[in-house]
């Protein structure tokens, strides 16, 4: 049996890989005593979960992106060796003490570049420094700039003190700015704009309209409401002052404020045909108590109950 190695996925993880030692010392600044979890390195595509007390906001994912492809663009020099245990925390390796190493460890730095030029110097002259340093026996890039480009693409809680970020590198960073440029043209169209800069424009002015649409088919459906609550069929019995049959397009949320109010001090039944069905009782009167009477299934409060029962049908005529 021969073993080979597909070097296009194997770089595609170096990517990866060479990133997320990037990302772990960006993290650093906002975390300062921050360790990995745990980490996923795929083709282009890396997870990477760390301990912290809350989750990143916008600028500060921003930030750390831009840190990363900074560090990318400045071509820095990845270089591996062999060391002393003892020599890597003399140089600053991350080492957590309820972890065991061997002796001699495997040590990933990365170093700024010497060779760039002043401009680049100057503008990043607060990244001039050793940028990462780290305990390691995984596969990395030579260079920084093989990493091609880096962009996080979630952020999420997955246990209790511990965030995930999920990034790509490489071709899927290209792919993922295609793929947005492709949906900003197709929003273009959609909204029959000259050009995505007027996407944002557009797009408020639709919700404008949006809410204010909303407001009136709200104020109408309360006047529905308010009109059936009036006027539709009404009767009771020895458990209800009000018992009424619900059409089955009727808000049942915005029903049972309306309803609350309007028949304060009563026992009120109100159901549809389909089943569903509010009751509430005045103070006093257990309205748990009163469906278990009537054997219909529900819950909420002692004052309340909400549920779906096919059997309460039978109590609306």
């Amino acid at each position: 049996m021969k073993l080979s190695v597909d070097p296009s996925q194997r770089y595609a993880k170096m990517r990866a890989h060479t990133a997320t030692h990037l990302l772990h010392a960006e993290l650093a600044q906002f975390f300062p005593d921050t360790k990995q979890a745990w980490s996923l390195v795929d083709s282009d595509l890396l997870r990477f979960d760390f301990y912290a007390d809350r989750l990143l906001n916008e600028e500060e994912l921003a930030l750390i992106e831009k840190r990363v492809n900074e560090i990318i663009y400045m071509a820095c020099e990845v270089k591996i060796e062999e060391m002393w245990i003892e020599d890597a925390g003399k140089l600053g390796a991350k080492m957590f003490f309820e972890e065991k190493y061997w002796d001699v460890v495997r040590v990933v730095q990365v170093f700024n570049n010497e060779d760039a030029c002043e401009q680049d110097k100057a503008y990043f002259a607060s990244r001039w420094e050793k940028l990462s340093i780290e305990l390691c026996w995984g596969t990395h890039v030579k260079n920084t700039k093989d990493i091609w480009a880096f962009t996080i693409i979630s952020q999420e809680a997955v246990a209790s003190g511990i965030k995930r970020l999920t990034a790509l590198t490489g071709p899927r960073v290209i792919e993922k700015i295609e793929n947005q440029s492709s949906l900003l043209s197709q929003l273009v169209d959609l909204y029959e704009v000259k050009s995505s800069a007027q996407l944002i424009e557009k797009t408020q002015k639709l919700l404008k309209d949006f809410w204010e649409l909303k407001a009136q088919v709200e104020s109408l459906e309360a006047k529905s409401i308010t009109s059936f609550l009036e006027n539709g069929e009404k009767k009771s019995n020895e458990d209800f002052d009000i018992i009424m049959k619900v059409p089955t397009d009727i808000n049942f949320k915005t029903l049972w404020f309306q309803a609350k109010q309007y028949f304060g001090g009563k026992n009120v039944l109100l159901a549809t045909i389909a089943g569903n069905y509010i009751l509430f009782t005045v103070a006093g009167n257990s309205a748990k108590t009163l469906a278990q009477k009537l054997g219909l299934k529900g819950g909420w409060n002692d004052q309340q109950v909400q549920w779906r029962d096919e059997k309460v049908v039978a109590f609306l005529w």
